[in-house]
């Protein structure tokens, strides 16, 4: 009988289950979507129970178009978007409401003043997270001030921790998705004085027991298993957020290792063993607890892909004309965009474009819930192409804003995301870094990172680093052209001086905006 892993990968959209064996190979996946509404045009939410039907059915199909037989199925994991906030009953188990996403931006006030008055500051080097709109902490403030009626009995769990609950009935939550919230990153454990700090600690009694990602947190009920086709009694294991997850997935193990995720969100990631002194940027991105004695550094964009795929929606459709005409037998949009991008001078002939389109703002390398996009430099001579390439060059320099605000030195980082499958992308990429770029093989980093974790929750393999050296193969590299970064450097710090100019203003839209929206 062969031995298979399930890792299952909650995505703020899309909801995936893949089964990989233990090389890394996936077999099979399963997929669903998951819609987001949006009351106003700054909050988002999910309905929680169409997100466990989404992921029953993702592991259905999973199983169904495999020969692999669920009793071959010797360990599972979840991981899945952090932060936001998903209540249930305690007593029952049920959903208290919709979850609030990680890309809400209701609690924007909370963190404005949480920042100006030192808040942030004094917890950091405790738990080593800057919070924004979406993080679970600010939502519980902003629950206990406008929802507490709906505190009683409830417990806080993250998107994961859901779906594990519907497959095992535990309720728990691990490290990785407890900290950006805010626990002691040292002791991985919630503290009593961020939680003082944040002014949640009147309601402590929501917040979950946390477990290892490795522990067993039960095994498949008969329930989860007539819905899922999963055997009853198959060991599920707790899994981690999707930020360490994914790094796993692609290789990141060892201190100094390195990814980047260009997908829904924007994700910069590094390694250490080291935290014994002060945790630098200060107030800003997260610290997050991976393998048991490593932490990854994180910084994340809220939007990153969707960048491109607003630009598309809105302004797309002569693209698609002509990439028809230029192709009629199979009118491959992205070929025929890399192709005109490449054939746009470096800089977008003076284009910056930042792609703070998030209903709630912007997370890293700064946080300010009011961040908005923006197109600067454009003249009557700028065409779409210029555009067009603009949104590429300015994901890259979100990446690259990240990056450089880590003190580590990175000289390879590991890409993954919808954005590496264009060479085109991952080209830039490299150059505005000054960094090679290398891209593993695969595409579901978050189920397999989930299945790693699995696996060495059941044995199959000793640790982190074992499991991603077993599983873990580079397809693509990229090399920088230095003379390029060169060329980007100054265009990169213009972008950032933007951003810092552009703060008191995006607050000022802000505040005018939700004047006129209330008139």
């Amino acid at each position: 009988m062969g031995q298979y892993i399930l890792g299952i990968d909650a995505g703020t959209s899309v909801l995936k289950a893949a089964i990989f064996d233990t090389k890394g190979n996936e077999l099979n996946r399963g997929a669903r979507n998951v819609p987001i509404t949006n009351p106003e045009p700054h909050l988002a939410e999910e309905n929680m129970q169409e997100v466990w039907v989404a992921a029953s059915e993702a592991i259905r199909d999973a199983l169904t178009g495999t020969s692999v037989r669920p009793d071959e199925i010797v360990a599972i994991s979840v991981t899945g978007q952090g932060d936001g906030s998903w209540l249930i009953d305690r007593e029952t188990g049920k959903p208290i409401g919709p979850a609030i996403l990680w890309t809400d931006g209701r609690t924007g006030p909370i963190i404005d003043r949480w920042y100006e008055d030192g808040t942030v500051r004094e917890q950091f080097e405790i738990s080593g997270t800057g919070p924004y709109a979406g993080t679970a902490s600010t939502i519980l403030r902003w629950r206990a001030e406008n929802q507490a009626d709906l505190l009683g009995g409830a417990v806080n769990l993250w998107c994961k921790d859901w779906i594990e609950y519907n497959l095992t009935g535990d309720i728990s939550t691990d490290p990785s998705d407890a900290s950006l919230s805010g626990i002691d990153v040292r002791a991985r454990t919630w503290s009593e004085e961020v939680n003082r700090l944040w002014g949640i600690d009147g309601i402590e009694a929501v917040l979950p027991p946390i477990k290892s990602p490795t522990d067993l947190a039960g095994t498949v009920t008969r329930a989860a298993a007539g819905v899922t086709g999963l055997k009853e009694g198959t060991p599920v294991y707790k899994g981690q957020m999707d930020i360490t997850a994914s790094s796993l997935g692609v290789g990141v193990a060892r201190p100094g290792d390195c990814m980047a995720v260009i997908g829904t969100a924007g994700i910069v990631t590094v390694c250490t063993d080291d935290i014994s002194g002060e945790i630098q940027p200060k107030d800003v991105g997260w610290l997050i607890p991976h393998g048991p004695d490593t932490w990854i550094r994180a910084m994340g964009m809220n939007f990153c892909t969707p960048n491109l795929d607003w630009f598309l929606r809105e302004f797309g459709a002569p693209f698609r004309a002509e990439a028809e005409a230029h192709a009629p037998s199979d009118g491959d949009l992205f070929a025929y965009l890399n192709q005109k991008v490449l054939d746009t001078p470096i800089g977008a002939r003076g284009v910056i474009y930042h792609g703070y389109l998030a209903p709630g703002g912007e997370r890293a390398p700064f946080v300010r819930p009011s961040a908005r996009g923006s197109f600067n430099g454009i003249t009557g001579d700028h065409n779409r192409f210029d555009l067009l390439r603009a949104v590429y060059e300015g994901v890259a320099y979100g990446i690259r804003d990240c990056l450089d605000s880590i003190p580590t030195e990175v000289k390879t980082v590991r890409m993954a995301g919808g954005g590496a499958n264009s060479p085109v992308w991952c080209q830039i990429f490299a150059d505005v870094l000054g960094r090679k770029i290398i891209v593993p093989a695969g595409t579901e980093f978050g189920a397999k990172g989930a299945a790693i974790v699995a696996g060495v929750g059941a044995g199959l393999y000793n640790s982190y680093s074992e499991g991603a050296d077993s599983t873990v193969n580079i397809v693509r590299e990229y090399e920088p052209d230095l003379e390029k970064t060169a060329l980007y450097t100054p265009f990169f710090e213009v972008y950032r001086d933007i951003r810092t100019s552009m703060m008191p203003i995006w607050d000022k839209l802000q505040s005018a905006t939700r004047v006129a929206a209330a008139a």
